[in-house]
């Protein structure tokens, strides 16, 4: 983020939520330069999320390794564009309603800081977030089970 927000004019704040490997997170912060405002809330509770994650301009998750990808479905479902990785079920919850880098740092920073300069790409990435996420219901889930049982039972 902070290699990105370097381009930038008027960088926008890094919102870091959660209450996990906060040893690696703070000697970040320490690196990071004094003009990247840096806001760490903690954890943050479901009923928070719409307006963390649907008031940010870009929700990153670069992830090495996901078990279904919620964060990536929440972030779409409350409409906020999405930068994450190629990494095991990411591109299937995010198919072409997200952008995608690899997950090192110089790729991270390359791709965050073309999303942050972009507030077309931003909107697209935004509305087909949206219809993305209106695909994931409790319904469809469901039935990708039973067919999913039924094909083991046959």
């Amino acid at each position: 983020f902070a290699a990105a927000a370097k381009r930038l004019d008027a960088p926008p704040a890094l919102v870091i939520g959660g209450g996990v490997h906060e040893d690696d997170v703070d000697a970040a912060c320490r690196e990071v330069e004094a003009t990247v405002r840096v806001i760490r809330p903690g954890y943050l509770r479901a009923p928070d999320l719409p307006g963390f994650l649907g008031g940010a301009l870009v929700v990153a998750v670069p992830s090495r390794g996901e078990g279904f990808g919620l964060p990536v479905l929440e972030a779409m479902a409350c409409g906020a564009p999405v930068l994450t990785t190629h990494s095991t079920s990411l591109p299937e919850v995010g198919g072409d309603a997200v952008a995608y880098t690899e997950p090192d740092a110089d790729s991270i920073a390359v791709a965050l800081g073309h999303l942050l300069g972009s507030s077309a790409r931003r909107e697209r990435l935004r509305e087909a977030g949206l219809a993305r996420a209106r695909e994931f219901t409790w319904d469809a889930s469901a039935e990708a089970h039973l067919s999913s049982y039924q094909r083991a039972i046959e």
